[in-house]
């Protein structure tokens, strides 16, 4: 087997009881992670034809929980653990997606043999999976049924063997000795419940918080994968990939939390984790602003209900960041625009506006509005999901469902009043970010992505950035390979002529969003890098400003593998995990149709930028930092992007479906002629 590789994959019918192996060779060449889970998706679950894909709660959903080739190897921020399959909270309808957590999960996987593990099927009865090095079985989880995340995990922790701290003691787990204590995933109640908004917590709190997936293993009766993994990794290089990791943090040293009870993913060198214990709660934005504005330890046990109760801090924001004097916003904010706002924001507007509340239009009992903005509403919303009680059963499926029953959608999706971009996605730094924007349109979910964020929001620097709009953009044009040299790609103007020209809607820009979603599916998905790391393009300390990437990314790649693959070739692999999740929507229907934004995307009030100060528009022939608060999209300029999207991936113009030309250049004949036999082939 390939270096980097366990070289088996764990394979579970939880219907049968089946337990079996895949063999990674099998699908190497999509890379790892994620691109082996969409192969292995297409194979078990799209190719035999055997259900229509709709609905993610139905036991033929093959999800996955993969690791890359790079975890368990000492490359650091490659640890994560990529989860995919039909995500039962996009919307309008369920569609392929994934998401991904960090913590120590993936890393113990690998050292106990296994590359990911697959799981199809429901179980007949609650249960939860053990994985001892090459051992797996499936447990009795009645006992466990009921129990919060990190009651769960403390219990099977004393079931299986271990500490509750790493290097307390050596225990004996199977035949083997380990400091280690298990590395467990599971759900809360929500999850039980087959909750939309389910996440799946491991370990400190560390969630895969958007697809919906706790509520997939809900509805599977799964409570928990437990894994201990006492073997190792092979690498090509050692030594390579030490240096390559000293370089990497000696050259672009970055900021740690040096405070007492930080922790960080393994083996990241970033301390973001502000406890180390499955007893607390996480330091991640959207995790502790789920009280936001109030005192840290507030903040904290809010972040502690959540991981508790295993719901999803982004399905069930309650946002409270406005931006204020945006032109042209709804008068229904008072010019107020709510950034991230969820289904607990939600709650709150419809109450303000006398419809929701005891008695009313809607009942909001269980619920205690007047304490809205306290904890034991907050533990009073988690109580109710996961009960299914009273409005609780409406909440269970997310705001979108909600808001469709209760016949406010097309309403409040017009206003803004429920700001979800684009199939299901929460508005997270969707405008003027367009990229993450188009990330929404074209894939299913927030796509999640940062990795244009710290060099072109450069004009929020204080004092201004270090170096000129022209060499910022000079850099970046030549590291993205194989688009190089084309300053355009990074040009946020949108309105008039030039925005169809050289801004959001030309062929420009359609190779800035190729190379994100290429990027991404390769390296932050596939080698599972987390994308708060990688790609980092810029540096401001460094005398010629050039951030570590692509080259860090190849160094440690081959340390590890021994390939010999430029970092073209790994672009190519991207755009080949690309076109399968594309031929995996389109088999579930997507068409050029219905990829339309929500109704408030093309209206004022659409844009809202903290996190950047500002980004590169080129206009009257000259570049220059602008915050485009005003900024807002139009529909035929929208229709014009998709066209020079198509063209450029081979997609054809007028379906949005890959051509068969383009699917066997890339080597998936197979998918071609499986989409050509149901009609649904270019």
């Amino acid at each position: 087997m390939a270096n980097g590789f366990a070289g088996k994959i764990l394979r579970i019918n939880l219907t049968t009881k089946a337990i079996s192996t895949i063999d990674t060779a099998k699908y190497e060449e999509f890379g790892g992670g994620y691109g082996i889970a969409a192969a292995i998706f297409w194979d078990l679950a799209v190719a035999p034809g055997e259900w229509d894909l709709q609905d993610g709660f139905d036991p033929r959903n093959v999800i996955s929980l993969m690791t890359g080739p790079l975890a368990a190897t000492g490359v650091p921020a490659a640890g994560r653990t990529s989860v995919s399959g039909v995500s039962p909270e996009v919307f309008p309808t369920n569609s392929f997606y994934r998401t991904n957590f960090g913590g120590r999960f993936g890393t113990t996987l690998k050292l106990a043999g296994w590359d990911g593990i697959v799981l199809e099927g429901k179980a007949d009865k609650p249960v939860w999976i053990n994985i001892i090095n090459d051992k797996a079985t499936i447990e009795d989880a009645r006992e466990l049924w009921g129990l919060n995340t990190y009651e769960t995990q403390a219990r099977i922790t004393a079931m299986v063997g271990g500490t509750t701290r790493f290097g307390e003691e050596w225990q004996q787990i199977g035949d083997e000795y380990t400091t280690a204590r298990p590395q467990i995933v599971c759900i809360g109640p929500v999850g039980e419940a087959r909750a939309r908004i389910a996440a799946l917590i491991h370990g400190s709190g560390i969630s895969g918080r958007t697809g919906g997936y706790g509520g997939v293993f809900g509805a599977k009766n799964l409570k928990a994968i437990s894994v201990t993994g006492t073997g190792s990794v092979k690498g090509a290089n050692p030594r390579e990939i030490v240096d390559a990791r000293l370089w990497h943090a000696n050259s672009f040293p970055r900021m740690t939390n040096p405070a007492p009870g930080t922790a960080a993913c393994m083996p990241c060198m970033n301390n973001d984790r502000k406890r180390n214990s499955f007893y607390g709660g996480e330091s991640m934005c959207t995790d502790t602003l789920w009280f936001f504005g109030k005192s840290q330890d507030i903040q904290m046990k809010g972040a502690d209900i959540i991981m508790r109760w295993g719901i999803s801090a982004w399905g069930a924001r309650f946002e409270s960041i406005f931006r204020e004097d945006i032109p042209g916003a709804p008068a229904l904010f008072k010019k107020k625009v709510p950034l991230e706002p969820g289904l607990g924001w939600y709650i709150k507007y419809l109450y303000d506006l006398g419809i929701l509340g005891p008695g009313k239009q809607i009942d909001s009992d269980p619920l205690p509005m007047d304490q809205w903005d306290e904890l034991i509403f907050r533990e009073a919303l988690c109580d109710a999901i996961a009960r299914r009680a009273g409005i609780g059963d409406t909440l269970a499926e997310g705001a979108l469902e909600a808001a469709k029953k209760w016949g406010r959608l097309d309403e409040d999706m017009k206003s803004g009043a429920l700001r979800f971009p684009a199939w299901g996605s929460l508005f997270h730094w969707t405008l003027p970010c367009i990229e993450w924007a188009y990330g929404c349109l074209l894939g299913a979910g927030d796509p999640t992505w940062h990795g244009f964020f710290s060099a072109l929001g450069s004009g929020s620097s204080p004092g201004g950035p270090p170096y000129t709009i022209e060499q910022l953009l000079e850099i970046m044009a030549a590291k993205l390979i194989p688009y190089t040299g084309d300053p355009f790609m990074f040009s946020y103007a949108w309105k008039g002529e030039e925005a169809r020209k050289t801004g959001i809607y030309s062929s420009h820009k359609a190779k800035q969003i190729a190379w994100t979603r290429h990027y991404a599916g390769f390296w932050n998905e596939s080698m599972v890098f987390c994308e708060t790391q990688l790609p980092s393009l810029v540096n401001r300390s460094k005398p010629d400003f050039k951030g570590p990437s692509p080259d860090i990314e190849m160094r440690y790649y081959q340390a590890v593998t021994g390939k010999k693959a430029s970092f073209a070739d790994t672009m190519e692999t991207g755009r080949k995990i690309w076109n399968l999740e594309r031929a995996i929507r389109v088999a579930q229907g997507r068409h050029r149709d219905q990829e339309k934004f929500a109704p408030f995307m093309y209206m004022p009030g659409a844009s809202y930028i903290t996190m950047t100060g500002g980004v590169p528009v080129y206009e009257n022939g000259k570049w220059s930092w602008q915050t485009l608060l005003d900024m807002y999209l139009d529909d035929a300029g929208v229709e014009q992007f998709k066209t020079n999207f198509y063209k450029l991936e081979g997609w054809d113009i007028d379906t949005g479906r890959p051509t068969r030309k383009t699917l066997e250049g890339l080597g998936l004949k197979n998918v071609a002629d499986t989409l050509a036999g149901r009609g649904k082939l270019a």
